[in-house]
């Protein structure tokens, strides 16, 4: 399913927007309804390498690079929030002049498409996000996002260019955000669709009181799938996640 385009790196496909302290590179594929991308942490628009061309014959897709990943540049130096994250793709969509748009959202893009539901009613027409959690506890996310991530902190404290500050204020975005309670998703109005994969390191019981607290969700678990199906379960993720865009 692997597209020969260079999505992520396909300038005539893509645009910047410069927001006060950063710029956000996006790429439009198709036409039709707006259809927004959200990758995840340490990630860029490349992880929807096989969802993108697909999703492109049904809606006009915009994928966008989170700021600090990808094309898009932070001139930030604060913690990083998703809520930073969901005002920057607010931000973008206004430049675009799109309202009532479809996002897909990814682990961390999951998440700023959350906060993007309970924040902008008149933004989201449709939210599907995989692989997201609320909070960072262990009863959220298990053993081994803490330890790998706590471990790629460790190996940059020492580096203080600012390619390593960066990326360490990436990683520590994971251990210290985002701050939301299952009661604050109850303002989302839009239709979710909250996804995992069985083998997800969200855990399942926490991917499951997410649904249960969006008025208006559907939940998909993906069988054998881990955090990573929309990469390695894509025909099965895609078929979802299309079907519950089509969905009247």
């Amino acid at each position: 399913m692997n597209s020969t385009i260079p999505y992520g790196k396909n300038h005539v496909a893509g645009s910047t927007v410069d927001l006060d302290d950063a710029s956000i590179y996006y790429e439009i594929y198709g036409e039709g309804e707006p259809l927004l991308l959200l990758h995840g942490n340490n990630q860029s628009i490349s992880a929807f390498i096989n969802q993108i061309g697909e999703f492109a014959n049904h809606y006009k897709v915009i994928a966008a690079d989170t700021r600090g990943h990808g094309n898009s540049r932070d001139e930030s130096d604060g913690p990083l929030t998703y809520e930073l994250f969901a005002d920057d793709m607010k931000q973008l969509l206004d430049e675009l002049n799109l309202q009532n748009v479809n996002i897909l959202g990814w682990s961390d893009g999951g998440i700023a498409g959350l906060i993007m539901a309970m924040k902008y009613h008149g933004c989201v027409n449709k939210l599907a996000v995989m692989g997201a959690n609320i909070f960072p506890a262990p009863d959220a996310l298990k053993d081994v996002v803490f330890r790998d991530v706590n471990e790629l902190i460790d190996d940059l404290k020492d580096k203080t260019d600012k390619q390593s500050v960066d990326q360490r204020r990436i990683y520590e975005l994971v251990l210290n955000e985002p701050h939301l309670a299952f009661d604050d998703l109850k303002q989302i109005n839009a239709p979710v669709l909250v996804m995992a994969g069985q083998n997800d390191v969200v855990t399942e019981n926490h991917t499951r009181q997410i649904a249960e607290n969006i008025p208006n969700s559907q939940l998909v678990i993906f069988k054998n799938a881990s955090h990573f199906a929309p990469y390695y379960n894509a025909a099965e993720f895609n078929q979802a996640v299309l079907a519950f865009f089509a969905m009247q």
